[in-house]
């Protein structure tokens, strides 16, 4: 699910990105400023999500053992200690 948002954030940052750039003029008209702010806005959060999802990448799945420890088990590895504290289920 993170690889999705990863690739979400950095298509929406490419396209906000481009869009910006592509619409970029110098203008005091107070529309154009709202929307371009509108767009780096954008291009702020599509970044924030591109950071908090990076890790994602490194992070490898932990596998883990799973152990049961059954007493009536012929080929059980013995342990003194675990047989000692809970002798009644020996």
């Amino acid at each position: 699910m993170k690889n999705l948002t990863l690739i979400v954030s950095v298509i929406v940052f490419a396209f906000s990105g481009y869009y910006f750039a592509s619409n970029l003029k110098y203008s005091t008209d107070l529309n154009y400023i709202i929307y371009m702010l509108t767009w780096l806005v954008l291009m702020m959060i599509s970044v924030i999500g591109i950071i908090y999802n990076v890790p994602a990448l490194n992070r490898r799945k932990r596998k883990f053992k799973n152990f049961m420890y059954n007493s009536y088990s012929e080929r059980r590895i013995r342990h003194k200690e675990f047989d000692e504290k809970f002798h009644i289920l020996n």
